[in-house]
């Protein structure tokens, strides 16, 4: 039997030069273009200035992608039908892996709340809280069933590996601490089933302040392509908890304001609920996440985040006092993380 042939793809930097060529025609000029840090994916970003002065953003995928399945281009087009703000995509090659697309500027809402005053800050989250809404309702009934997005979902098999990624990367390989437990692994079967038990919206997945960027005067929704089911409390845990540090007045608040306006028919203490079981399963993640690109990416910018992370969950696991042994797990890795500080 013949070998397979593997088809090698050029490297990213290749692809990106050779597409700049093709749409923009530099001529004998260099090339103004400088790479951007990017998030925790393995996509790269880069800004490119014309010889007209014109900026855009080109996201470069790691690999060539087919135009019709393509999860981003495909949000893109249900958010843009909602009225939502989404960065305009000039161009797409699914053979070279980019995207060229309208560059919104280098505000994200988490840079612009550094110096904002706090009534400025809640407006625009409660403006971020619309946005929630609108996906979960519209979004909702109009996410097409060929769409890549449709058949995806935050289930308790989905959840579950979740925890179970946070487990392995930041307890075992960052932590170096063995955490197979019995007692652990039943607060996480038990953390899984109760939120996969809920109703389910569509949403953005990844909606916190560092995707959500200010662009003149409006709040624009980036990296959506991993847009799926999930409990109505999904994204707003993303808003409040993964990358900001708030009051409890004003979560308070903010969760009023979003019940006010969301398809949420149950009591305010039920959702609540829901809202801390919700950031507990988040925040691991997430811790699992920085972990990973620690460990395995060598991306020590993420360890910014962890204490941040810890004190968040530990807030909502306080707050439940049914999960004693995630608790005093996180417990301990905050206390650990304050001394070194």
């Amino acid at each position: 039997m013949a070998a397979e042939v593997v088809k090698q793809v050029a490297p990213i930097q290749q692809r990106l030069m050779e597409f700049i060529r093709r749409e923009f025609r530099p001529g004998y000029n260099h090339y103004n273009v400088s790479k951007l840090i990017g998030d925790a994916s393995a996509r790269q970003y880069f800004r490119y200035v014309s010889e007209a002065g014109e900026s855009f953003i080109l996201a470069v995928y790691p690999e060539p992608f087919d135009p019709d399945s393509f999860a981003y281009g495909q949000i893109h087009e249900l958010f843009s039908r909602i009225g939502l703000p989404v960065p305009r995509i000039h161009a797409l090659d699914g053979a070279l892996g980019i995207v060229l697309q309208e560059d919104l500027g280098n505000t994200t809402l988490q840079k612009h709340f550094l110096a904002a005053p706090l009534a400025e800050r809640l407006e625009l989250l409660r403006r971020a809280v619309d946005y929630i809404v609108t996906i979960q309702r519209e979004g909702s009934r109009l996410l097409p069933t060929d769409s890549v997005a449709y058949p995806l979902a935050f289930d308790e098999e989905k959840l579950s590996w979740e925890l179970n990624f946070f487990r392995r990367h930041y307890l075992q390989k960052y932590c170096g601490l063995g955490a197979d437990s019995p007692e652990l692994d039943e607060e996480f079967a038990r953390l899984a089933r109760e939120l996969a038990q809920g109703p389910r919206r569509l949403c953005h997945r990844d909606y916190h302040v560092r995707n959500l960027m200010l662009h003149q005067g409006a709040i624009y929704l980036i990296d959506f392509q991993d847009a799926r089911w999930g409990p109505l409390s999904y994204d707003l845990v993303s808003l409040l908890k993964d990358s900001i540090e708030l009051g409890p007045d004003q979560v308070r608040a903010l969760e009023g304001y979003y019940l006010e306006r969301s398809a949420f028919t149950g009591s305010v203490e039920d959702f609540t609920r829901q809202f801390h079981l919700m950031a507990i399963q988040r925040l691991l993640k997430a811790l699992g996440t920085y972990a990973y690109q620690i460990g395995v990416r060598e991306n020590f910018l993420y360890e910014q985040y962890m204490i941040g992370s810890l004190h968040r969950a530990s807030l909502s696991l306080d707050a439940l006092a049914e999960f004693p042994c995630i608790q005093d797990l996180v417990a301990s890795q905050l206390e650990g993380r304050r001394e070194e500080a």
